[in-house]
């Protein structure tokens, strides 16, 4: 269907108006011809020809005044070219306004105050009111322990002393004031230093918790109370695919990543307005790598909840295994965590185990010198049989699994000896090498906390199952063969600075108004100008698991400074901690006030707990609960479970699933609390410039539809320098015109012959219509007769020459009355009223040019219908 725009309207509107001007006209002229009767004054008949060779009826009837033949040429092409312009200018009256239409275009750069603009959605009421509480931090001997001993945080007051050196190395202190957790102003001012000059880039205290709790205990800050963070999920976003705007947050559910901003957007733009803002992002960062080793199932049950033939399939990963062990380097994590070689790593460990369990090969046995891999029994796509907890049910099966356990498909109740047997010999046990859990669990906890010890985390990603049979793949019917990849996934997280350009639109003075049009990385003009990142350097006097480290954007000013790593570099990856037997690190978010610092890694850790509890890829039901009521799996979201089987069809689109989830659970923890008015939005007009390009709406034209337009108004010109032409070289004008339509009046005709008197011809229009145009003429018969006469007085005598003369002297009227033939330049005077058709002047005029004659002492109709024309 077509769109109407205002071209199409306008467009319409001018037809409807060109068929009207033709309608109304004619029909009034129809009407008009029938209540005309057979005798009529002169005038009437006159006024009655004007309106009936204005209409169409002469086109319509072929009257007379189509003729071709008898006519001068030049008359009748001018003639047929007022028909046809009028024509081409009806048709440019109405084809031209098709080509109009409105447009939104964007005007002056200008600049205006912002305020502040509040979040009507579930985001804005889920969201509770900022808190005057300070930040504040606790920091732990890190030992891998459940409650490990307090230590004061760097630059605090607190006071600690040794009362047991303890054994294996747990120190045990006493605090005689109490433990202070809040964080020293020097630290802030320090880690706020690069966001202090006009800008609306947010720094690590800009950060808080969406939810929040108050807690306190005498043992801290000498009883008084003190925030720590809380979690509850407001409102999913990872399915939208799309940069959302949020109370507090610009979500980019695209690929991953949250910028923070306190929303501000400038009022009193009707058609909208678009500018920029440099934002501090926080994004994750995923490399996955396929180990070519799938999970492959029958459905063979009709509700879909049994399964057979449960096998692992060797589509490379066994037979393909390289059999060099790869060692990680990190000469520089802030230059380049390796995450492929961290994620390669994990995959080769994860096949590498799994072919012992399955003794496909062997490892290094030194009590017989054996090599490992000194045989490997395998070959593409040969299958290892499972076997599983809870039998052959396809829950666990049907949905996304990623969990930072590896190794979870296999029988985990078995430490050796397992009950499924290697197809490849069916005679040898599983597992004769006793690989077990902590054989998959590789990370450590008690890396020291410093800029280099990144946060990340590994884990295996059991994708959505792809159908192979025939078939939807949507539909797990009866006799369906399915396969599901596996990857090993490893994720960090940065910090970084993105250009936001913005459009707002504010109808409705509602965030839902305010647009994210695009984000793209900041330029730097060279690496002067790239911003200057600090991380706490505590000088290995903490383990990693033990503090939670203030970083932030830092003035030139503390480059280099001791205490304080710094990088001048476009991003910076953030430091933390991931303990692999639990959620998070003894520093969970509910025990202090430090959202900057620890959001990074809680949300790493829900990223990598996906899956129901009942999964048969996880080793544990650590994760079960992770997400709280937030199911990311796709096992309860059909729309989730397509996206996930679409993206995990190969290890590089599979690897944006964990930065969607640590997207969308970092959504709801945190809001950035700086805009334009600065932090929380308290200044009173903007802390910086910022150019703001309003949106006007212009109408536009298509130029296609104004060909019509401009072939009338070359029309125009032609006619318009050809009357100009005339006017200059024939002499001729207004007056000349108002002759000729005296002329050729019928009504004066009429009268001339039927009722011959003075200036028949000649009259004044009014003066014409007050005397001889009240005759009344008959046209009844073949021929024109005269009807009842109307009594009037003539003047004795009219002075005809009140024209201007002509080139030899004589007047235009004695010219014309005459019949001169020399007027035209030719002797063939066609069309003419004169002797060119032998007519002879009436009696009454025969050589009298100087004065009128009297009339005639009593005309009658019959003397008159022999004069007739």
């Amino acid at each position: 269907m077509v769109e109407l725009t205002v071209g199409y309207v306008a467009g319409i509107i001018a037809a409807g108006v060109f068929l009207a001007r033709i309608w109304a006209p004619n029909t009034i002229t129809f009407i008009v011809s029938a209540l005309l009767q057979d005798t009529a004054s002169a005038s009437t008949w006159t006024v009655a020809a004007r309106a009936l060779y204005k209409s169409h009826w002469p086109d319509i009837l072929q009257s007379d005044a189509v003729l071709h033949r008898g006519v001068r040429k030049d008359v009748l092409f001018l003639t047929k070219l007022i028909g046809l312009s009028g024509l081409l200018i009806a048709v440019a009256g109405v084809v031209t306004p098709l080509g109009l239409y409105e447009t939104l275009v964007p005007d002056k750069n200008v600049e205006t105050p912002f305020k502040y603009l509040s979040d009507s959605s579930s985001w804005g009421y889920g969201t509770p009111p900022r808190s005057n509480f300070t930040f504040n931090r606790v920091c732990l001997q890190d030992l891998g322990i459940l409650v490990a001993p307090y230590l004061p945080c760097p630059w605090t007051h607190t006071i600690a002393t040794i009362i047991d050196p303890g054994n294996d190395s747990i120190v045990q202190y006493e605090y005689p004031y109490g433990y202070e957790r809040g964080i020293p102003n020097g630290l802030i001012d320090v880690y706020s230093s690069g966001s202090a000059q006009p800008t609306t880039v947010s720094n690590f205290f800009d950060i808080q918790w969406r939810r929040y709790l108050t807690r306190s205990k005498e043992f801290f800050n000498n009883g008084t109370d003190y925030l720590v963070g809380s979690y509850r999920s407001i409102q999913t976003l990872i399915m939208n695919d799309n940069l959302e705007t949020v109370e507090g947050l610009v979500v980019n559910a695209k690929t991953g990543g949250i910028g923070f901003r306190n929303h501000t957007v400038p009022p009193g733009f009707r058609h909208g307005v678009t500018w920029e803002e440099d934002l501090l992002f926080v994004e994750p960062e995923t490399v996955c790598v396929d180990t070519n080793l799938t999970i492959d199932f029958t459905v063979s049950a009709i509700n879909e909840s049994t399964i057979r033939d449960v096998v692992l399939t060797d589509r490379g990963g066994f037979v393909n295994i390289n059999k060099t062990y790869p060692r990680l380097w990190f000469p520089d994590t802030q230059k380049d965590p390796e995450l492929y070689n961290r994620a390669y790593k994990a995959a080769w460990l994860q096949n590498v185990y799994t072919m012992l369990w399955f003794n496909i090969t062997n490892p290094y046995i030194e009590e017989t010198d054996t090599h490992a891999f000194s045989y490997l029994k395998s070959e593409i796509n040969k299958t290892f049989p499972l076997t599983m907890n809870s039998k052959y049910s396809t829950s666990g099966f049907d949905a996304l699994t990623l969990s930072d356990e590896f190794g979870g498909y296999l029988d985990s109740t078995s430490s050796g000896g397992g009950t499924a047997i290697n197809s490849s010999d069916p005679i040898t046990d599983v597992n004769p090498f006793f690989i077990s859990r902590s054989n998959f669990t590789t990370i450590s906890s008690f890396d020291f906390a410093n800029s280099s010890n990144i946060v990340n985390t590994c884990g295996l990603m059991a994708g959505v199952p792809q159908r192979v049979s025939p078939g939807s793949s949507l539909v797990f019917d009866k006799g369906s063969v399915w396969t599901q990849k596996l990857f090993t996934c490893s994720s960090a997280v940065k910090a970084n600075i993105k250009t936001v350009s913005f459009n707002y639109n504010g109808t409705d003075n509602s965030l839902k108004d305010l647009h994210v049009t695009s984000i793209k990385e900041k330029e730097y003009k060279d690496e002067s100008s790239m911003p200057l990142w600090g991380i706490e350097n505590t000088g290995n006097k903490f383990r990693i698991g033990g503090i939670n480290l203030i970083w932030g954007l830092l003035s030139s000013a503390y480059e280099n400074k001791p205490n304080i790593s710094t990088f001048r570099q476009p991003e910076l990856y953030l430091p933390g901690f991931i303990d692999p037997d639990g959620l998070g690190s003894n520093l969970g978010f509910d025990t202090q006030n430090l959202p900057a610092s620890h959001f990074v890694s809680e949300a790493l850790v829900h990223s990598y707990c996906v899956g129901s509890s009942d999964s048969k890829l996880s080793l544990t039901s650590t994760c079960s609960d992770a997400n709280g009521d937030q199911d990311y799996s796709g096992a309860s979201s059909m729309a989730m479970w397509v996206r996930w089987q679409n993206l995990t069809k190969s290890a590089d689109t599979a690897a944006l699933i964990p930065n969607l989830i640590w997207t969308d659970w970092a959504a709801s923890a945190v809001v950035g609390t700086k805009g334009v008015l600065g932090p929380g939005n308290t200044a009173q007009s903007n802390v910086m410039a910022l150019p703001l390009t309003p949106t006007r709406l212009r109408i536009r034209f298509h130029y296609m539809y104004g060909i019509p337009a401009m072939l009338a108004g070359l029309l125009l010109a032609i006619i318009s320098l050809g009357a100009m032409v005339t006017t200059c070289f024939r002499g001729v004008g207004i007056r000349r015109m108002k002759l000729h339509m005296r002329h050729i009046s019928p009504g004066r005709i009429y009268t001339t012959f039927l009722f011959p008197g003075p200036g028949g011809l000649t009259m004044g229009t009014r003066e014409w219509g007050s005397t001889l145009g009240r005759n009344q003429i008959v046209l009844s018969g073949d021929f024109p007769q005269a009807g009842s006469a109307t009594n009037i007085e003539m003047p004795e005598k009219r002075n005809v020459n009140v024209y201007t003369h002509s080139v030899d002297g004589s007047t235009e009227a004695e010219v014309l009355m005459a019949g001169q033939r020399h007027y035209h330049g030719r002797d063939d005077s066609q069309g003419d009223i004169g002797a060119g058709y032998g007519l002879s002047p009436p009696a009454p005029y025969h050589n009298q040019y100087s004065g009128v004659p009297s009339q005639p002492s009593s005309p009658s109709p019959t003397s008159g219908y022999k004069r007739g024309i």
